[in-house]
């Protein structure tokens, strides 16, 4: 089983609340729920917070959460959000993968059961994606049970998606123009 974890934390260093903030009359979470809603491979949808009012807004939206310490809220390696994320569950022994979905990227223009589709025909390790530049982004990224767990990565797969990063209020608008 493949199972989706949004990281969302609540504080941001570059734009305040950034996971939060409306693009289109919705907040950048609604986007990456949405997205992994879509999906007919993705058994389960979580978000991984440590602010009460982005758990009140997955709940709404009936996705799970997975409630994360303070120390994994600031500036954190994001393997080490999906790990705990993996850790807190209690049905470990079924899932195959995790897809981490950032909530910075609401314009993703790669399907996401095409992405799980190419992570399990090369059987690899971990996917993840970059824009056309060749910049590694958070919008898709999917790690292998034995990754979660502490194996080294030796197969990894890279797809283009230049979907829009947002770190500024610049990029919102990007990302406004891109959104149909």
């Amino acid at each position: 089983m493949i199972i989706a974890v949004i990281p969302a934390k609540g504080f941001s260093r570059r734009l305040k609340n950034k996971n939060m903030i409306t693009v289109k009359g919705n907040p950048l979470l609604f986007y990456t729920i949405e997205y992994a809603k879509k999906s007919n491979l993705i058994a389960k949808i979580f978000v991984s917070t440590d602010d009460k009012k982005i758990e009140d807004y997955a709940l709404k939206n009936n996705v799970e959460i997975i409630r994360r310490p303070e120390a994994l809220g600031g500036e954190t390696l994001i393997l080490d959000v999906y790990r705990h994320a993996f850790n807190s569950l209690d049905y470990k022994n079924d899932i195959e993968a995790i897809y981490g979905l950032q909530c910075d990227h609401p314009d993703r223009n790669v399907v996401a059961d095409d992405a799980i589709e190419a992570f399990r025909f090369k059987k690899i390790d971990v996917l993840y994606s970059k824009d056309k530049m060749g910049k590694r982004n958070g919008a898709h990224f999917i790690i292998a049970k034995n990754i979660l767990l502490g194996d080294e990565i030796i197969n990894e797969k890279i797809i283009t998606d230049d979907c829009t990063n947002i770190h500024f209020i610049e990029d919102i608008k990007k990302a406004e123009k891109n959104l149909k």
